[in-house]
């Protein structure tokens, strides 16, 4: 548990600075397509910790805590730095490819996705019901918003587009990085 307080408060401290050095960081730091073309490859993580405004870094650091102790008991055993340093460069690495319109992209929300389904994943493994009902519910919020786009009291608050892809690809992110880091423990519940 100390290890994990340790890696949060890292994580919300690292947040906190690049926000209040903005727009300086935000120059540096956030995902530019250009930039990455110009082989700017810190983008791919530093990204994460970039924000909008005030209320999208408050969203985004609540969304972490949230979600960290909704999957307490997983997240005192993994480490979370290895973890959205792979989310983020996933999520990164699949805007530029998939996405090659999308020219800007900040923030922590795709990242937190990830982190809620490798949280759901570790549930279902442990045959928990809760389990599968939130990764039922993360199913239907990324179904909807491919539809139907964001939230616009959202896109609202954070006063910038959402990137929805950014959620579906951290979701992603979130079930590979559970992959590897399990496959043993997959292997052993496959075979009988």
């Amino acid at each position: 548990m100390r290890s994990l307080l340790i890696e949060l408060t890292l994580l919300i401290s690292l947040t906190l600075i690049v926000y209040f050095l903005q727009p300086s960081a935000m120059q540096y730091l956030a995902f530019y397509h250009t930039g990455l073309q110009e082989l700017e490859f810190w983008r791919l993580i530093t990204a994460t910790f970039c924000h909008t405004n005030f209320n999208h870094l408050l969203m985004n650091i609540s969304g972490l805590l949230v979600c960290v102790f909704l999957f307490i008991d997983t997240f005192k055993k993994v480490r979370l730095i290895p973890m959205i340093i792979f989310n983020s460069a996933f999520i990164s690495v699949m805007i530029f490819y998939f996405d090659p319109n999308t020219l800007w992209y900040v923030g922590f929300s795709g990242v937190l996705h990830g982190l809620f389904s490798f949280g759901v994943c570790s549930d279902i493994t442990k045959k928990d019901r809760w389990g599968y009902l939130l990764g039922l519910c993360i199913f239907a919020k990324i179904s909807y918003e491919q539809v139907y786009g964001a939230n616009a009291m959202t896109i609202e608050l954070i006063n910038a587009p959402v990137l929805t892809n950014a959620h579906l690809y951290g979701a992603l992110a979130g079930i590979a990085f559970f992959i590897l880091q399990n496959i043993s423990v997959l292997k052993a519940l496959s075979t009988r």
